[in-house]
């Protein structure tokens, strides 16, 4: 009977709700912004690459 006593305190506990409540914010905006980050580095880079390609022709 005693190991539930703790398991029903356990839902009135609020500490480290706040915490949680941020930390689950931050990761719903930073892994987003970093997939979009990842993105844009990616189509940069894609740019850069045929600006390369075209001044490295011959001019006709």
């Amino acid at each position: 009977m005693s190991r539930r006593r703790p398991l029903r305190r356990l839902p009135a506990d609020r500490r480290g709700s706040l915490t949680l409540e941020w930390a689950l914010i931050l990761a719903a905006v930073a892994l987003p912004m970093a997939g979009l980050f990842q993105l844009c580095l990616h189509l940069l880079g894609a740019v850069y690459e045929s600006i390369t390609l075209m001044n490295s022709m011959p001019f006709p």
